[in-house]
């Protein structure tokens, strides 16, 4: 229960953190870089004309699900990971500045092994995550789809031409299920199983393997160690995890039209895997199945060192609290007897 919720406070901190970059990522892999031209844009321009024209709440809209997500499959990972763990490769040090400076494949089949049961949870929320961020690119004025008509519908007025189809993300997890009903939560669950299972693979291993290196080996404390080493896994985990991300926010990001000629009726066509990856390659070739690099890995900095630097404190919370528990009652035995 302890990994469980450390898990889940290292979800809260990691996304409230990095969910500005979040937003840029996903409009940069869509190609809705500025919100309603299509616009292919890189970083610098992405996030200025995000700030521009939707303000600061732009850059947080959405929040609501990644933060459910992630406070929910953090409390599960973590602890699946670290069950697995144990029970392939036991609890001993692995990789850098340990007696078994080599990668053990048992570490990452125990990390790979956690990216099903993520899946379950994430690609629902990933769905209504990326609808709710991309929402003004499309559903802009004169865009492909009508905006769904509803009470007060949120325009912003400082930027002209677009308008908003959801209020925020329960109001657009309700839309979504009124008008496709609950298969859509699970749309691109395919190709986000298997982003999970390789992120979760070089994430988890590459902390495991590098933790102790920063501290022993560098000479690190233990916290900056823990931090380092969680900017790293997270770097390592979301480069490798690039092209598949791309191609899931291809699929999750489309308009999903009125419901009554498949996903995309106002395009007429439903974007599945092959027609997703066929876009993202004849928009950038090879290089854009890794657009949303320069965010994604400063993210992954900020989120994953911050991501197990509080799991990392929370545990050692735990057990301050338990060795404190245990002395209390030490005295008070000694004191009867």
């Amino acid at each position: 229960m302890e990994e469980v919720a450390a898990g889940a406070w290292a979800g809260l901190v990691g996304t409230v953190l990095g969910y500005p970059l979040d937003v840029v990522k996903g409009r940069m892999q869509t190609g809705k870089g500025v919100a309603g031209s299509g616009a292919q844009a890189n970083f610098a321009r992405t996030f200025v004309s995000i700030a521009r024209a939707e303000g600061v709440m732009g850059m947080y809209r959405g929040l609501g699900p990644p933060v459910c997500m992630m406070m929910v499959m953090n409390s599960m990972n973590f602890g699946a990971f670290y069950h697995a763990r144990v029970k392939l490769a036991g609890a001993d040090p692995v990789g850098w500045g340990t007696e078994r400076p080599w990668i053990d494949w048992r570490v990452v089949c125990a990390a790979a092994s956690v990216g099903p049961l993520c899946a379950m949870v994430s690609t629902p929320f990933e769905l209504v995550k990326l609808q709710v961020q991309l929402d003004a690119a499309n559903h802009s004025r004169g865009g492909a789809t009508k905006p769904i008509q509803t009470p007060q519908p949120a325009t912003d007025p400082n930027a002209t031409g677009y308008v908003r189809k959801y209020l925020g993300s329960a109001h657009a997890a309700r839309q979504l299920l009124k008008t496709h009903g609950p298969r859509v939560f699970f749309l691109g669950h395919g190709v986000n199983t298997a982003r999970e299972c390789v992120f979760n693979a070089v994430f988890f291993s590459a902390f495991e393997h590098t933790a102790n290196g920063f501290e022993s080996e560098v000479g690190l404390s233990p916290a900056t160690a823990t931090a380092a080493a969680g900017g790293v896994a997270g770097a390592a985990g979301w480069l490798t995890n690039l092209p598949l991300d791309c191609v899931k926010s291809q699929i999750q990001g489309q308009c999903l039209g009125d419901g009554r000629a498949g996903w995309d009726a106002g395009r007429g066509a439903r974007v599945g895997f092959v027609e997703a990856a066929r876009a993202v390659g004849a928009r950038g070739g090879i290089a854009g199945f890794f657009a949303g690099a320069a965010p994604s890995l400063a993210r992954s900095f900020v989120v994953s060192g911050s991501r197990f630097t509080a799991f990392s404190g929370a545990m050692g919370l735990f057990r301050a609290v338990r060795e404190r528990a245990g002395a209390s009652l030490t005295e008070s035995e000694f004191g009867r007897d």
